[in-house]
């Protein structure tokens, strides 16, 4: 692997902006008519899907370079609470306070913004779905998958790592039945696939694979996505595993910027873009006023996910990394690799 893994930086990126552009474009239904504009955005969502497949590659590759335990579990998790709820928090502090500034705007328009203590409280674990509490984010549900994830693959880990192929093969056989048996889409086995692709990825990146057991392993849960998750999902999900796979491309500058605020966009962009698109419905009628609007709302989505990357999400990757696993350096060629994963979502 290059010292740098850009590519993964401009996934995260590309990713990151399809949510966003999707969310601005179609997140509120009277702001764009049909046409092109709003079309553009119309598989922006795919890029969750993206992200679950590089949290399955980047969690366990880091993991392997630290020379993770079973005994480092409970570091393992401490350190994805220290890496990811602090911009988390932050976010929804965030929304709480633009939620109520934005009600007392002159003309205000739509429904007056309301919580609850224990919707709030619910965030604090990711289990708003399990009590019937909606999400302040729409976003968040996703985070809720990569927790699911976490406390997974930290158990799993030594036998996804496993030099026996006969081990690897029966974790990913019990793997795909579950994917299989349990549907709820709130669940991360329904998720699995993706997941699993994003695991046969950083198999072959350490050596586990050859080429052609790296490729048939992408046809076959490809296929199993495919019957899961359907036909467009798993297509993203193959292309994404390949590229992070076979792909080493030094990308430029403006991708591992979006990279390096991927996880701070992804939280930001609804709460910020999207209030920007919903103050413009009183004053912007033309479709170039429109465009313009767009543009202005991710520019401003861009801009506070620098500023939480800056001041909240960077300082929070250091404390992360200064969490040792007992007795083991930290071993990663990367610090980006370190970076954000959805959920991006960040490595031990």
């Amino acid at each position: 692997m290059v010292a740098r893994f850009s590519t993964l930086d401009a996934l995260r990126g590309i990713a990151a902006l399809s949510v966003c552009w999707f969310h601005l474009t179609s997140g509120n239904p009277a702001f764009l008519p049909d046409g092109f504009l709003k079309t553009s955005g119309l598989y922006g969502w795919l890029g969750v899907e993206m992200f679950f497949v590089m949290s399955g590659f980047i969690i366990p590759f880091a993991l392997h370079r630290s020379r993770y335990s079973l005994s480092d579990y409970g570091i393992f998790l401490l350190k994805r609470v220290v890496r990811l709820d602090p911009p988390y928090l932050i976010t929804i502090l965030a929304i709480i306070i633009l939620g109520f500034v934005s009600t007392k705007v002159p003309g205000f328009q739509g429904s007056q913004f309301e919580f609850s203590f224990a919707q709030v409280f619910l965030h604090f674990g990711y289990i708003n779905v399990f009590f019937g509490y909606p999400w302040l984010n729409p976003v968040f549900w996703t985070l809720a998958i990569e927790l699911q994830y976490y406390l997974l693959v930290g158990l799993l880990f030594p036998i996804l790592a496993h030099r026996s192929v006969p081990v690897r093969t029966s974790t990913f056989g019990c793997l795909a039945c579950l994917a299989f048996l349990v549907s709820p889409v709130h669940l991360l086995f329904h998720w699995l696939f993706l997941f699993m692709l994003g695991m046969a990825a950083f198999q072959f990146r350490v050596g586990l694979h050859k080429r052609k057991q790296f490729i048939l392993w992408i046809i076959l849960l490809g296929f199993g996505s495919w019957a899961v998750n359907g036909g467009v999902i798993a297509g993203i999900a193959i292309a994404t595993a390949l590229i992070l796979g076979l792909v080493d491309i030094n990308f430029s500058a403006p991708w591992l910027f979006f990279g390096n605020v991927s996880y701070s966009l992804y939280l930001l962009h609804v709460p910020v873009g999207g209030r920007v698109i919903n103050l413009s419905l009183r004053f912007v009628h033309t479709m170039p006023g429109k465009l313009v609007v767009l543009v202005v709302a991710l520019g401003v989505s861009t801009g506070a996910a620098w500023l939480l990357y800056r001041y909240v999400e960077r300082p929070a990757q250091r404390w992360s990394s200064g969490i040792r696993y007992r007795n083991r350096p930290i071993e990663i060629a990367n610090s980006k690799v370190d970076g954000p994963e959805v959920l991006p979502l960040q490595s031990s």
